[in-house]
């Protein structure tokens, strides 16, 4: 073993390669790597919003990560907090900058989630929910709901996004 390849080796077991890894390192020192994936595969985003960890998803995007990365059938995080009912998350997204006219490969979009939704409005994920309704509503998204099947076949023909989803 060379000189260089046990230094290297001593450096991954003390963890000490952190300047070089991609990410940044939160306030405690603990070191986020945007490009590490999560137990299901997904980029790390997804997991943490599976875990409800709010300050993992902040720390996740600070260091870079995309708001816009793509899990499961094409979704993006806020749509897969929305399909899972963390509305907090779903509101943390759109704050931060996350697209509220996303859909994915299924059809489904914020605006028909939100309003399927069957979360109690006095419960623990209620008023986050109001909150992301009125976003909705501001940009429009909530005048026309489309169905799934819609936005596939919309797809499907080279017509999406319509008007308002661009």
């Amino acid at each position: 073993m060379t000189k260089w390849m046990r230094r290297l080796f001593v450096m991954l077991v003390l963890g000490t390669l952190a300047p070089w890894q991609i990410g940044a390192t939160m306030a405690n020192g603990q070191h986020v790597d945007i490009t590490s994936e999560g137990p299901d595969g997904l980029p790390g985003i997804f997991w943490l919003i599976k875990q409800e960890d709010m300050a993992g998803m902040a720390a996740w995007i600070a260091a870079g990560g995309d708001i816009e990365a793509r899990g499961y059938h094409g979704a993006s995080p806020a749509l897969a907090a929305s399909a899972i009912d963390n509305w907090p998350a779903v509101l943390w997204l759109l704050e931060n900058g996350a697209r509220p006219q996303a859909a994915d490969g299924r059809g489904y979009t914020l605006a028909f989630l939100a309003t399927r939704s069957r979360v109690a409005p006095d419960g623990r994920y209620g008023e986050a929910l109001a909150k992301v309704r009125a976003i909705l509503a501001e940009v429009g998204l909530l005048e026309r709901i489309l169905e799934p099947a819609t936005v596939k076949r919309m797809k499907a023909e080279g017509r999406w996004p319509p008007p308002g989803y661009r």
